[in-house]
């Protein structure tokens, strides 16, 4: 069973597999919620996709509370 930090670092992990690990710069977490319903963590965050990047690219993503695989996410508009 996956805890909220063991969530939120999957999905650090998850980017930085994507987009390279000096891709993912300045990753912030926005919240972290438990779904009980759905059995799965709901991490929000941020992060600036490479060094030219003039926006941050937010994202919400569902990470499984077991295994701790990524589900699904979505990129959201930034405020």
């Amino acid at each position: 069973m996956l805890d909220g930090k063991a969530a939120a670092l999957a999905v650090r992990d998850h980017f930085e597999e994507v987009h390279g690990t000096n891709s993912v710069i300045g990753f912030q977490l926005i919240d972290i919620k438990k779904n009980e319903d759905e059995n799965c963590w709901v991490v929000s965050c941020l992060f600036y996709p490479g060094l030219s990047a003039r926006a941050p690219s937010r994202y919400r993503v569902n990470v499984d509370s077991e295994d701790g695989s990524i589900l699904d996410q979505e990129k959201m508009e930034t405020e």
